[in-house]
């Protein structure tokens, strides 16, 4: 009696897939190996960029002087993400931009008026102007780095 096995794959055909496995294991492997602020990490979830708030800019707060009225300042800043109830006679401005690995940038300015006149600006360190380099930036996107 001869038994035929026709129905299994021969041993080239078990290579073959063998090799596309592998393949296939090393391609979905490799797009898990960049590190840095642009990803989340190996075998961690995705995460985005997260900016938040009101991106300013040393040229943006130039255009702000003593005497401005608080519709003057809205139009050049823009509307502010604080407005204190308690506090009425100053405006804050936050900008905070989170890298997906969890890094952050925080910045923040502050309008003070008297009256309906803006009376002095507290600021951090501001960019001079939009700078495409500007990891705060919304919209920036890092350049790819290569991991070796």
């Amino acid at each position: 009696m001869t038994l035929y096995c026709d129905h299994l794959p021969s041993a080239r055909a078990g290579r073959r897939i063998a090799l596309i496995i592998c393949v296939s294991v090393a391609a979905l492997a490799a797009g898990c190996a960049a590190r840095g602020n642009a990803s989340s990490g190996i075998f961690e979830p995705y995460r985005t960029d997260l900016p938040q708030g009101n991106y300013l800019t040393s040229e943006m707060l130039a255009r702000v002087s003593p005497g401005m009225t608080k519709a003057e300042v809205r139009l050049a800043l823009g509307t502010p993400l604080l407005n204190e109830m308690f506090r009425p006679d100053r405006w804050i401005y936050v900008f905070r931009y989170q890298h997906p690995s969890g890094d952050s940038i925080s910045r923040h300015a502050v309008v003070y008026f008297k009256g309906e006149r803006v009376e002095r600006i507290e600021a951090d360190q501001m960019p001079s102007r939009e700078d495409p380099n500007d990891p705060a930036l919304p919209g920036f996107r890092p350049k790819a780095t290569s991991t070796k």
